[in-house]
């Protein structure tokens, strides 16, 4: 193309002549921030009327009933208190590291604070483990104001069980931006140590000490029979037939739910202009609602993620299980 004036082509002067002009950056043409904010929102309207409907009704939104004959002893109890507030004061931890502290610092909404956010709004999808059947145990004796899946369309589980508020909630928040940031470390740790190593290699590796780390945590929730896993694979489970009786596949569940989390953030700190893959296309908003949509893309991310890499493939797992037993009365559904 014959070049004029100051390195223009003819067909630059001609796309000017018809009102067109050539953008300053293709990389804005490009990305689903959009998008994904439109998930955000239609996850908040959703698990807004579930809450809501939850607060109002007549029947659901109290403390799940606790059955016998089966007893939870007083030094158990004691365990189960203890669980949950250390697993408040971890989601206390976490949410000033994450979200508080550096919006102080910087008055600004970091992308760490956003997940945060979103993974407290994700929380709201947690009812759907039992969406099919009852293949997570709730222990009644829990802090709890029973559940909200009565309020999903379609569900076929029970709905009147003992969502454990003060031990699941915080889970959302260590087991995924927590464990995330662990392994963010380990990933730049492992650049450090080799540079030029293959994000498969350093990655997958992060996901073997993540899964290694969950088997462990969730051996202490099972054992002191804060929850249980009715229904199994058996040959996916360990101690398969007992009362403690663990899935191998809960935790590669978790290690790629946080897994999603890390590559956010990873995303991010490798891209020259510091943004996550879920926000390419933030150009082509306003600077005014850059943030708002940002946040919003972030919620959807969450809820979006959560369902995929957990919810689904756990509740078409719990429609086929084969190792099935019967746990302690105090965790049997109303």
């Amino acid at each position: 193309m014959t070049k004029v004036g100051g390195g223009l082509t003819l067909g630059d002067t001609a796309q000017m002549r018809s009102g067109q002009t050539r953008p300053a950056d293709t990389r804005e043409l490009g990305g689903g921030v959009s998008l994904w904010a439109l998930l955000g929102v239609f996850w908040i309207l959703f698990v807004g009327q579930a809450w809501t409907r939850w607060a109002l009704s007549d029947d659901q939104f109290a403390p799940a009933p606790i059955f016998g004959p089966d007893t939870f002893s007083d030094s158990s109890l004691a365990v189960l208190r203890i669980i949950e507030l250390v697993s408040l004061v971890i989601a206390a931890v976490t949410i000033w590291t994450f979200l508080i502290r550096p919006l102080w610092r910087q008055r600004q909404l970091t992308l760490d604070g956003m997940i945060v956010i979103g993974s407290l709004l994700a929380a709201g999808i947690d009812p759907m483990i039992n969406y099919f059947h009852y293949t997570f145990a709730w222990n009644a004796h829990a802090l709890n104001l029973g559940s909200w899946l009565a309020f999903f369309p379609l569900h076929q589980g029970p709905t009147r069980y003992a969502e454990g508020i003060a031990w699941f909630v915080p889970q959302y928040l260590y087991l995924g931006i927590g464990l995330a940031a662990i392994e963010c470390k380990i990933i730049l740790a492992l650049r450090r140590r080799h540079p030029g190593i293959a994000n498969i290699r350093s990655f997958s590796m992060a996901f073997v000490v993540i899964l290694l780390l969950d088997i462990v945590i969730e051996q202490l929730f099972v054992r002191t029979q804060v929850y249980a896993f009715p229904r199994t694979w058996d040959a996916l489970t360990v101690f398969a037939g007992t009362q403690y009786q663990f899935p191998v596949y809960e935790s590669v569940f978790v290690a790629a739910y946080a897994a999603g989390f890390t590559y956010l953030r990873m995303s991010a700190h490798d891209s020259p202009d510091g943004l996550p893959w879920v926000h390419r296309g933030i150009q082509r908003w306003s600077p005014r609602l850059r943030t708002p949509v940002k946040l919003l893309s972030i919620v959807g991310f969450c809820a979006v993620w959560a369902a995929l890499s957990y919810f689904i493939p756990w509740s078409w797992m719990s429609v086929n299980a084969d190792s099935i037993i019967s746990v302690p009365t105090f965790m049997m559904p109303g």
